[in-house]
């Protein structure tokens, strides 16, 4: 495992669990002021930092995740995050647990030279073999 993922999975994780306690402190440290997060919806919804923050108190519930294949790719001061992951998730009281694709973009602070979250996309999987074996017979390495 390279670095970089190393760094990003401890921070992923670490994120994952202060949603989960829903502390809006180490959210708010761990997540750029800037940062937009796109769920995959239909439509496709947003939320920015502080819509976020307040969301980890009316009703966006995170009660449990866990990640599976991932990869990072560092860029210069940033670097993606993807993976596979199950979660939890309650949205008032609606239910929007299942696997998911996790897409985020991280970026290095100026001043403290932390990573901090910029951009997260995050949208269900969809079902079937059939799909990933066409897109997996396209790979030009195999």
């Amino acid at each position: 495992m390279s670095r970089i993922q190393a760094e990003l999975e401890v921070d992923e994780t670490r994120l994952m669990r202060a949603w989960m306690n829903r502390d809006p402190d180490e959210v708010r440290s761990m997540v750029a002021r800037d940062c937009l997060m796109l769920f995959g919806t239909q439509p496709p919804a947003l939320l920015d930092r502080p819509s976020f923050l307040a969301g980890l108190d009316r009703g966006l519930v995170c009660k449990g995740f866990r990640f599976h294949e991932a990869s990072a790719r560092k860029y210069g001061s940033a670097a993606w995050y993807s993976g596979q992951v199950d979660l939890e998730l309650k949205i008032g009281a609606s239910d929007w647990s299942g696997t998911f694709l996790l897409t985020d973009l991280w970026r290095r602070g100026t001043i403290k030279r932390r990573w901090q979250l910029a951009e997260r996309s995050i949208a269900p999987t969809a079902p079937g073999d059939k799909l990933c074996d066409a897109i997996r017979a396209l790979q030009l390495w195999r």
